[in-house]
């Protein structure tokens, strides 16, 4: 067991049971969860769970960790999404209730709002009965204050150490989009930008990373060959982040547009790699970024807006410039060395 000597005090490890998304196996891009997991470990002693694909097996991992832990745990931690995955989120929470153990909620996902105020009653018991709720972003916890919680304000983190820094002085026409072809991250409209740009005589290059079983794949792909897109547009696999940070360095533009977020990390990092970032100015953005100084906005489903913010980039040196920079200090206020001692104070 791990000690820590504070005045000849022999103090004991928090055991912390976290439960949330771990399948980033399956889809190559980390969790929030499997992101801290590593970091959390340095200071509490956590059981993780469930890196379980298929969703009823998910839930059977994460009941059998819970009852398996619950007596020894400190504290119970439970990732909220606003999808599908939800109903752990509740089950988790009416199981500590339950055993008489105090949790903490993380809220994730741009579309917890909305949710929550469908009125829900699972979903108000939940975090009627949370000890603590945690938000990586004023725009979730300003939504749950409003309705009489009180929350902490954690953001994201990113581990800075894994970002070099390219500085961009001048911006080619070479943009890289991360966040694959679910209906949310509306590809489709960073694909219609590159048609209008294309057009107009600009020679672009866009780089996709998705997968093929993601809903909107097969529509993106059609509209590229219904438009002759192949000599500007390729399409693979998305990476692990170390391939994908490797590539960026032949791109200066990060492409994020989706409908609805709440702390777009994928942003964080292009800021972080020293990209120009342009991005949709929704849910949580406006509360992380400010418009001309570290990104770039465009008006959701704006084709033409995207196209436009494209062509300012690459024809404004300075503004160009100044992105780079100025999106880089915001990023390393997002660094885990920033972040640490909010979670000790959270799990003390």
């Amino acid at each position: 067991m791990a000690i820590n000597h504070i005045n000849n005090t022999r103090v004991r490890m928090k055991k912390v049971v976290y439960f949330g998304n771990k399948t980033s196996k399956f889809q190559s891009a980390k969790s929030t969860l499997e992101t801290l997991e590593p970091l959390l470990s340095k200071i509490v002693h956590i059981r993780t769970y469930s890196d379980k694909v298929n969703k009823l097996f998910r839930l059977f991992d994460m009941l059998m960790g819970f009852l398996t832990n619950v007596r020894a745990a400190d504290h119970i931690v439970i990732d909220v999404y606003s999808t599908k995955a939800l109903i752990y989120a509740e089950m988790i929470g009416l199981l500590s209730r339950i055993f008489k153990k105090n949790y903490i909620l993380v809220l994730h996902g741009g579309n917890l709002p909305a949710v929550f105020s469908q009125g829900k009653k699972a979903m108000k018991y939940l975090f009627n009965g949370a000890l603590h709720i945690v938000a990586p972003s004023h725009y979730l916890k300003t939504f749950f204050e409003t309705k009489g919680y009180t929350v902490q304000l954690i953001p994201n983190i990113i581990q800075l150490e894994q970002y070099p820094y390219l500085e961009r002085a001048k911006v080619r026409p070479k943009i890289l989009a991360l966040r694959g072809f679910k209906k949310v991250y509306n590809a489709l409209m960073t694909v219609k930008a590159i048609h209008i740009l294309k057009k107009r005589g600009i020679p672009v290059e866009l780089r996709l990373l998705g997968n093929t079983d993601e809903e909107h794949y097969n529509e993106v792909v059609t509209y590229v060959s219904e438009h002759n897109l192949q000599d500007c547009v390729t399409i693979l696999p998305k990476q692990e982040k170390s391939v994908w940070i490797e590539e960026s360095k032949d791109f200066d533009i990060m492409v994020s547009n989706p409908i609805i977020d709440n702390t777009p990390v994928s942003m964080l990092e292009g800021m972080a790699l020293g990209m120009c970032v342009i991005t949709t100015n929704v849910g949580g953005v406006p509360y992380l970024v400010t418009d001309h100084k570290e990104v770039l906005y465009v008006a959701s489903n704006d084709a033409t807006g995207l196209a436009d913010k494209i062509q300012e980039l690459i024809t404004d040196e300075k503004l160009a410039h100044g992105l780079s920079q100025q999106g880089r200090l915001k990023a390393e206020e997002y660094d885990w060395n920033h972040v640490r001692g909010q979670w000790e104070k959270l799990l003390s």
